[in-house]
């Protein structure tokens, strides 16, 4: 098999694995009781509060956990809603972050100008921002093209504007990949899943900054285990999660993920004609590739490889019936929009299996335009 559809998840890391066997075996008590038991749970919640914390900057205290960014990106938005607020955001935005948007009630939504590749317009930002608003929401790493955007110059806009204006990003596609510390990025609010980085699934968190801590609001109530997100605490998950990033970043795979989507640009390149590249040649995460190919049905390729056992995906796996959303805010031609293929990397992809795919994907393409 190989497996080329790591944007939409990871596989668990045996490491994680191990962590949720111990947490579930050995400290399986609810880690709110108070009898000693139960202390060894929280204290395992505890423990991977301080690595998420020591990779992002942020104290402790800062880490809420949440069942993933979905709930985390909800959270965020709805926290500062009102009929009286202004947001501004994007609309290349992750489907969870866009959706919440559509379903929770302000004043005005502002969406951003951005380029061909999904680079907001920083002076459509700047020019947008008036009194009214109380809340920017941006995705750092784009998880349909990989596109980066710069946050921290976003937020010397915003901020030198107006400080209380609350800045969250949505770091799902960003965590244990590029840079996330918090105080660098000098952002309030960052959303993320512990699926992206080899994690298990269904656990995420928001790093939240202790000022602005009394104006968020729960989207979900019952237990007061986190202020934030009730519920009894999913530890061994948590703690597996928390595993799994430090392992992420112990791996220092960056520039090896780096390499391979490089030469899958360059054997597209060599090998298939009538092509467009979405992901941007700089400012990119080297984990997306996307790219369009021309007079092709996105679905039909990707199922000729998946009888190959190559697994790629048509775009992101939340965003099915709606892909056409980010493709039309990027203005990719007719062409190529029904012809789009994300490919994503993980440190265990091998140039070898890039080199069967593409022989795979020459060969279905060919067939497909012959009979189009």
């Amino acid at each position: 098999m190989i497996y080329l559809d790591n944007a939409a998840t990871t596989k668990i890391y045996k490491k994680a694995q191990d962590a949720r066997a111990i947490a579930e075996n050995e400290a399986f008590a609810n880690s709110s009781s108070i009898h000693s038991f139960g202390m060894k749970s929280s204290n395992l919640l505890k423990e991977s509060r301080e690595i998420i914390a020591s990779i992002i900057g942020s104290n402790p205290d800062e880490i809420y956990f949440t069942k993933g960014a979905t709930e985390a990106n909800n959270i965020a938005i709805s926290s500062m809603s009102g009929k009286n607020n202004v947001a501004i955001t994007s609309s290349i935005e992750h489907s969870s972050v866009y959706d919440s948007f559509k379903n929770y009630d302000f004043k005005e939504v502002i969406y951003l100008k951005n380029d061909r590749h999904g680079f907001i317009d920083l002076e459509d930002l700047r020019n947008q921002l008036n009194q009214d608003v109380k809340l920017v929401s941006i995705i750092y790493a784009n998880n349909e093209t990989g596109t980066i955007q710069d946050i921290r110059k976003i937020s010397d806009i915003v901020k030198n504007y107006n400080k209380n204006i609350v800045l969250h990003i949505d770091a799902t596609q960003a965590l244990g990949k590029i840079s996330c510390d918090v105080n660098k990025l000098k952002v309030d609010l960052m959303s993320f899943s512990a699926h992206k980085f080899h994690g298990p699934k269904g656990v995420g968190g928001l790093y939240v900054r202790k000022e602005i801590l009394n104006k968020i609001k729960p989207v979900l109530h019952g237990g007061h285990q986190q202020v934030i997100s009730s519920g009894t605490d999913n530890h061994p998950a948590i703690y597996a999660m928390a595993t799994a990033l430090k392992e992420q970043i112990d791996t220092d795979e960056f520039s090896y993920v780096n390499e391979l989507n490089l030469y899958m640009r360059k054997l597209i390149e060599n090998n298939i004609s009538d092509y467009e590249f979405n992901t941007p040649e700089q400012d990119y995460s080297p984990y997306v590739l996307s790219v369009g190919f021309a007079n092709i049905k996105s679905e039909v390729l990707l199922h000729m490889l998946e009888d190959k056992d190559i697994y790629v995906s048509s775009g992101s796996a939340c965003s099915k019936g709606n892909n056409n959303r980010i493709l039309e805010a990027l203005g990719v031609d007719e062409k190529y929009s029904d012809g789009v293929i994300r490919f994503s990397f993980a440190g265990e992809n091998t140039k070898e299996e890039l080199d069967t795919t593409i022989g795979v994907l020459k060969d279905s393409i060919e067939e497909i335009r012959r009979v189009m």
